[in-house]
């Protein structure tokens, strides 16, 4: 089993002539650059999760008892 995912597309031939400047430049793949621009793209839209309103609510809840984790009489 693979630990990646493809990904593939078409670019216009201005924006790969760029991309294979950069990479020549940075003596890279040039799949190499296009994995690090798509990280940062998604880190930028996705934004910081550890500000995200609903993660910081968890853990902040006080239960009587036992966790909720562990706990049997709100199963189902």
């Amino acid at each position: 089993m693979r630990d990646k995912k493809v990904v593939q597309t078409e670019v216009d031939p201005r924006t790969y002539a760029r991309l294979r400047h950069l990479a020549e430049r940075r003596s890279k793949p040039i799949k190499a650059i296009a994995r690090e621009a798509l990280a940062a793209y998604v880190a930028e839209q996705e934004g910081d999760v550890d500000q995200d309103a609903l993660f910081q609510l968890v853990g902040r809840l006080e239960v009587e008892g036992k966790d909720w984790s562990v706990r049997k009489d709100w199963r189902p």
